[in-house]
């Protein structure tokens, strides 16, 4: 009896070996001209926006075995495939064929939206010029509809961008530049200092994104001699996208050239008021443009220029219209080292320091 126990559960224990190896499948991605093996193609194996995986620097893929029918394989410059998972089954090689570049839109699917994005911010941050400062000049304002003042100022000031800081993360959200002050001069200054709201932040400390691709329309295409790659972006009617815009990346080594975006402001009407002290606040116009310049390989940004406008309401019901414009622009690699205040990068903060100079820094040739 003992015998039969042992010899039935050996059996059912080796069905269960032979089903977890069956429920993996394994093959290469190839080049159809060349056959030589092609990295970094997306293999979607489910129905869900996570169900992928990456060939790796050999071409080769090994992915779960799930319930759907079809294999999708993608990748930058050549044709997609849906191929059957049991044809991939009998012969698990599969053959991709180049795309010839096509200046004409073509929309892609979520799936490659993300990996274009991700790929072309992680490129960007890993080549972005570290360890030296840039010296940048701007332009500030912010008004509201219950004030007849404004608060007006412009300002000289580096950015560096510690290499070491950079590494920890590349996946972070926020870039951690160093910035410091070297002029500042105000043109008007209202009676009410910008404490209460934050404002636009005068250095892309950050790269706006779009959210999630499923909540979008992306559209892939090429600029007229193919070194950049354009993708615009539109939210999908029911998703939960708010803005539109433009990614310009450079074909030759998948780094962003520009990035300009503005919200869809029905969308953002949409949105709720959110209780901050004893107001409700909501986004109702939000716009950035980013573009970054190559020097030695290593790239900085050279002009960034961002809009808020907000929309607030106090226990009376009241609204309130508050705009934040900040315009910057890059003043080149500053030759000598000068007296410098660090600065927390808001705009607030600004508004408390005083005058370093009446001259008109920001319009002399350098």
């Amino acid at each position: 009896m003992k015998k039969i126990l042992f010899f039935v559960l050996f059996l059912f224990m080796l069905t269960s070996v032979e089903g977890q190896i069956q429920s993996r499948m394994s093959g290469i991605v190839i080049d159809k001209d060349t056959k030589k093996p092609i990295s970094e193609v997306i293999v979607q194996y489910g129905s869900a926006s996570r169900d992928y995986v990456y060939t790796l620097s050999d071409g080769r893929y090994d992915i779960p075995v799930i319930s759907n029918d079809y294999i999708y394989f993608q990748c930058f410059g050549y044709k997609s495939r849906s191929i059957l998972k049991s044809e991939l089954v009998k012969n698990p090689t599969v053959m991709l064929e180049l795309n010839p570049v096509s200046l004409n839109p073509v929309v892609i699917s979520p799936v490659l939206a993300d990996q274009l994005l991700e790929k072309a911010m992680i490129n960007t941050k890993k080549r972005l010029l570290t360890d030296q400062p840039v010296s940048y000049l701007l332009h500030f304002l912010r008004n509201e509809t219950s004030s007849i003042f404004q608060n007006e100022l412009y300002m000289e000031y580096t950015a560096t961008l510690p290499k070491k800081e950079l590494k920890k993360d590349m996946k972070q959200d926020r870039l951690p530049y160093e910035l410091d002050l070297l002029h500042i001069r105000h043109l008007q200054k209202g009676d009410n200092p910008p404490s209460d709201l934050y404002g636009a932040e005068y250095h892309a400390s950050h790269l706006f994104t779009f959210g999630d691709s499923k909540n979008n329309e992306t559209k892939l295409s090429y600029s007229p001699d193919s070194t950049i790659m354009v993708l615009e972006i539109r939210p999908l009617p029911g998703g939960n996208g708010w803005a539109r815009g433009e990614v310009y990346i450079n074909k030759s080594d998948m780094s962003i050239s520009s990035i300009e975006i503005e919200s869809v402001d029905s969308l953002l009407d949409l949105q709720p008021f959110k209780k901050y002290k004893d107001k409700e606040y909501k986004i109702v116009r939000k716009t950035g443009n980013y573009q970054f310049k190559e020097i030695n390989g290593k790239y900085y940004m050279t002009d960034c220029y961002t809009f808020y406008r907000f929309c607030n309401v106090d226990e009376y019901g009241r609204k309130e219209y508050i705009t934040y414009q900040c315009d910057v622009y890059t003043n080149g690699l500053p030759k000598t080292q000068r007296n410098r205040r660090k600065l927390s990068g808001f705009c607030q903060e600004l508004f408390y320091f005083p005058d370093s100079t009446k001259l008109d820094f920001w319009e002399t040739d350098k």
